[in-house]
């Protein structure tokens, strides 16, 4: 028998495929992600009876200053000042905050993530008032590191317990760099 010597085709064109397939993946996240970052508005959400109002500022002060939805720098702390009237005694108030925005994957991994935490909210000048109380309460917001706030979306979620699902209000606002 002698030896097959006639030449198999061989098909070079799936490397221009799974480069064209990766390269529509690719436009289509970066399309997912710039409608993500246009559909976020900054602003407030009340959901709760009492709650009369939220700002946030890099001021601290006792009762909630001019409202900041844009920080044009990285803040090191931003202030949330929620103002409420007649709130029940018993409400036992907690802040989360959510951040979405660009950053790479290595600086999140060098970072260790976001690592933004919330301080304990001070009641700034509560009083009885009708069956509860009145006043403001305080939060805090930093970065774990230190270092001033990373830029992006800001989403701060006021809870009335630890147990509750759904926030009771809600505050967007923006830091740039």
């Amino acid at each position: 028998m002698l030896p097959e010597t006639a030449t198999k085709k061989v098909d070079r064109r799936w490397p221009g495929y799974a480069l064209a397939a990766i390269a529509l993946a690719a436009l289509l996240l970066v399309a997912v992600a710039s409608v993500r970052d246009e559909s976020f508005t900054p602003g407030e959400e009340l959901h709760a009876q009492g709650f009369e109002g939220i700002a946030v500022s890099q001021e601290d002060t006792s009762y909630p200053p001019s409202d900041v939805l844009r920080f044009e720098s990285r803040p090191e702390v931003v202030y949330v000042y929620l103002a409420v009237e007649d709130l029940p005694r018993d409400r036992d108030l907690e802040a989360r905050v959510e951040r979405s925005g660009s950053q790479s994957a290595l600086s999140w991994l060098l970072s260790g993530g976001d690592g933004i935490v919330v301080s304990d909210g001070r009641e700034e000048h509560l009083g009885p008032s009708g069956g509860g109380v009145t006043g403001v309460v305080k939060f805090a917001l930093r970065a774990e590191s230190g270092q001033p706030l990373p830029r992006g979306d800001y989403t701060v979620s006021i809870y009335t317990s630890r147990e509750a699902r759904e926030a009771a209000a809600r505050k967007y606002f923006v830091v740039q760099d």
